[in-house]
């Protein structure tokens, strides 16, 4: 039986360390009933702060158990949002995700990196203002949290560790502070976006 596609944002349940944190998932089928460029779909659902965002391929049956993606949402607080468009076939994760990298400014060479999957590796880029500020190695397990057992303790090692380094990331950030009014400017063409070089490249050890 086909499974009913889901969306919105998930309440990160309470725990010790808890604080008030959200997790957007939005699937393809949802963003295929919108009827928006994928583009302006993650626009409206980016918040002020930070953002991590994951284009995956990957199903899932509960957003409270993909994993280390809604621990994360959970210990970030509202320190960072998490973003995650789910169930994208890989055809169309490719070339929706071409169109959103683009316009995101997020170098080519980082493309494949993420909308390609290599064994269990699934990298998220880090929007700050809206731009790319790093790429991060991380993975993808639909496990309940708390269900025991060594994946479960190998999984929590390896959020331990991601939120270490995204912690470390947004220490080094500017804090969010109200941009002054532009005045308008001739058109130019756009602007190509950042070479690879300029991201932080964060990987799980």
């Amino acid at each position: 039986m086909a499974r009913r596609p889901r969306t919105g944002q998930a309440s990160c349940p309470r725990g010790p360390g808890y604080a008030p944190g959200v997790l957007t998932v939005v699937s393809w089928f949802t963003a295929r009933k919108a009827r928006k460029p994928i583009a302006q779909l993650v626009a409206d659902n980016l918040r002020p702060e930070p953002t991590l965002l994951a284009l995956l391929a990957d199903r899932y049956t509960s957003e409270s158990s993909l994993r280390p993606f809604a621990p994360l949402a959970e210990r970030l607080g509202d320190r960072m949002h998490v973003l995650v468009l789910a169930e994208w076939p890989q055809p169309e994760r490719e070339r929706d995700g071409e169109a959103l990298l683009g316009s995101l400014g997020v170098s080519r060479e980082a493309w494949p990196m993420l909308l390609r999957d290599e064994d269990d590796a699934r990298f998220a880029v880090v929007l700050h203002r809206g731009r790319p500020v790093a790429l991060i190695n991380l993975f993808l397990r639909e496990l309940p949290r708390g269900s025991g057992g060594p994946e479960d303790e190998q999984v929590r090692a390896w959020e331990e560790e991601a939120l270490r380094k995204l912690e470390a990331l947004l220490s080094r950030l500017s804090p969010l502070a109200p941009e002054p009014a532009r005045p308008e400017a001739p058109e130019r063409p756009p602007d190509p976006g950042p070479s690879r070089d300029r991201f932080e490249l964060i990987e799980l050890d």
